[in-house]
């Protein structure tokens, strides 16, 4: 070995003995296990309100309960399609809410949904359904 190849591998012998005496063992999660393993399971979700075909008429709070084993990062409701945030409102239950102002929208059907993400950016998705606006 020449004299750069020595000083590498005795560098790389002092780190292992500072590494072991301090107790490092590599990266590890907040369980203790391997913090390497991926998440490969996507949060769960459920919506809570409104219910399929019901009439709305100018103020709406759309619901959805969502959790994950790792963390939830964000929760969106969808309006036709147009993505509005989800606001936490009940951290215990995991309960997401929008206010929906449908006063503001014209008459008629509008197909909703929620989706959710984990820290993973694993992704589900709410069942579509569908609710009547209709202005008193």
């Amino acid at each position: 070995m020449n004299g750069a190849e020595l000083r590498a591998v005795a560098l790389i012998a002092i780190i292992s003995l500072i590494a072991g005496a301090a107790g490092c063992k590599g990266p590890s999660g907040p369980d203790g296990e391997d913090a390497f393993i991926p998440d490969s399971l996507p949060p769960g979700i459920e919506w809570i309100s409104p219910e399929a075909g019901q009439m709305i008429d100018s103020l709406a709070v759309l619901s959805a309960r969502v959790h994950d084993d790792q963390g939830v990062r964000h929760m969106s409701f969808y309006i036709a399609g147009f993505e509005f945030a989800g606001v936490l409102v009940d951290t215990a239950g995991g309960i997401y809410c929008y206010e929906w102002l449908a006063v503001n929208w014209p008459e008629g059907p509008y197909p909703l949904m929620g989706r959710a993400w984990d820290d993973a950016r694993n992704v589900a998705t709410t069942p579509l359904i569908i609710v009547q606006v209709e202005h008193p």
